[in-house]
């Protein structure tokens, strides 16, 4: 089958190899075979590759995620073949072979139930909503219970995740009552405004002043850290007094947070907490609304560019230059 492998870490992008020879995953009870049809980047992928993942075995497929149809439902009665499924995490790309392939083999709890895909939907584009609107509404729902009285800031605001979080704050699944986030690029800022946020700050490192400012001096109710250890504390700063922040992203790179005070960041009665795709449950995730949203516009999700599976090492290197502002996808039709 075609695939794409990371031979050893760390690599350049370059480096990662496209072969038509790879073995294909024979059908395993109590895992779903996928034909895969798409998939989308990850900055954990890069992260692998880059040599921070520890206790990887090499070589291995990445690939966290993937879109696709059922090959073989492994005795599971959910699936039958040919129904098209989203597939996250469970150790996809790490314990096991990931999505970058024409086939991988998903343990059923990190499978969806069959989705119905409206008309005129593509696989690129279902492939850009499974990990990040997921793990944008478990933050929101699970993590932050956001609810329509609060003011919700996003750290890293042209993210993936961060602009499903921005469309998903203000559907009617939450309906926050304001949202604020941040880019690095002014050239973005359009960009984050139209998948959701009424304010949109230029990030130059300090931005609790501006929250504030936004919010006549109260600060935030809610806060999704996306850029991690470096803005930490400032995020945290920019909280109303009660508020909560969840960390769930380090697009930064730097996971250790070199000046958090916790006494002064989070006094008076802040929490800080954290949210991973890992524990999202297929079984009750709203994938199928989310979908449906998507297509009938309530929910904007945007694809910044799509490569073929053979060019998933220039999508790396897109990735990797901070480029994108939206999800990366690949396709392997």
């Amino acid at each position: 089958m075609r695939a794409v492998v990371c031979p050893r870490v760390p690599i350049a992008p370059s480096e990662l190899v496209y072969t038509t020879t790879h073995p294909t995953p024979s059908p395993k009870a109590g895992h779903v075979l996928i034909r895969v049809r798409a998939f989308g980047l990850n900055r954990s992928e890069l992260f692998t590759r880059q040599g921070h993942s520890p206790g990887l075995q090499f070589p291995r497929i990445l690939g966290i995620e993937c879109v696709g149809e059922v090959y073989d439902a492994g005795g599971g009665r959910s699936w039958q073949k040919g129904d098209i499924v989203a597939a996250i995490m469970g150790g996809m790309g790490r314990e096991f072979d990931g999505g970058y392939a024409e086939y991988t083999l998903v343990p059923h709890a990190h499978v969806s139930h069959p989705t119905k895909l409206p008309q005129g939907m593509s696989w690129a584009q279902f492939a850009a909503l499974p990990e990040t609107f997921l793990t944008a509404y478990g933050t929101l729902h699970q993590s932050l219970h956001l609810d329509s009285n609060d003011v919700l800031f996003i750290r890293g605001g042209t993210t993936s995740v961060g602009l499903a979080c921005a469309a998903l704050a203000k559907s009617t699944l939450f309906n926050a009552s304001r949202v604020i986030a941040t880019t690095r690029s002014e050239n973005k800022a359009a960009i984050v405004r139209a998948c959701g946020a009424d304010d949109v700050i230029l990030d130059r490192g300090s931005v609790a002043e501006e929250v504030k400012r936004f919010t006549g001096g109260k600060g935030a109710d809610k806060c999704v850290e996306l850029v991690g250890g470096p803005t930490l504390a400032d995020s945290c700063m920019s909280l109303a007094p009660e508020g909560v922040i969840s960390m769930i992203g380090c697009v930064s790179g730097e996971w250790k947070c070199r000046e958090f005070d916790p006494m002064m960041c989070l006094a008076p009665g802040k929490h800080l907490t954290m949210f991973s795709s890992g524990i999202i449950d297929m079984s009750t995730a709203p994938l199928q609304w989310i979908v449906d949203a998507v297509a009938r516009g309530e929910l904007k999700a945007d694809v910044d560019k799509v490569f073929r599976i053979e060019d998933a090492g220039l999508a790396h290197e897109y990735m990797e230059a901070n480029k994108a502002a939206g999800k990366v996808v690949c396709v392997v039709d």
